[in-house]
């Protein structure tokens, strides 16, 4: 899916709540810098590491660990998400979990997307 981010916005800080998956992020705009510094303009941290995103360029992230993004400048900011499966979760697994989500639905306890 797109995940837009405004400018001069930012998402505070936060986990997933399971880390059976990896996310992916393409960055597809990112705004420019103006004044490069040690905290960029636009970008993410995760555990204790800051990045910014290039165009182009996969970042790939374990969002169970506390992560924040923000946008200082005053353009849009737009990267593909991807989820895949995190590499330590088994076959069996993931068949438990998919079929868990799957009762979820025909439950009605959550909605399709």
């Amino acid at each position: 899916f797109l995940s837009k981010l405004s400018g001069n916005s930012s998402i505070k800080a936060h986990t997933a709540p399971m880390n059976f998956r990896l996310r992916i992020h393409l960055p597809l705009i990112v705004p420019h810098e103006t004044k490069p510094s040690e905290r960029p303009a636009c970008g993410i941290r995760v555990g204790s590491t800051t990045k910014r995103w290039v165009e182009g360029r996969a970042l790939v992230l374990d969002d169970a660990y506390e992560h924040e993004v923000w946008n200082r400048t005053w353009d849009e900011r737009v990267l593909l998400l991807v989820d895949v499966w995190h590499p330590d979760v088994t076959l069996m697994e993931r068949e438990r979990i998919t079929a868990m989500f799957q009762h979820a639905l025909e439950q009605g306890w959550l909605k399709e997307v």
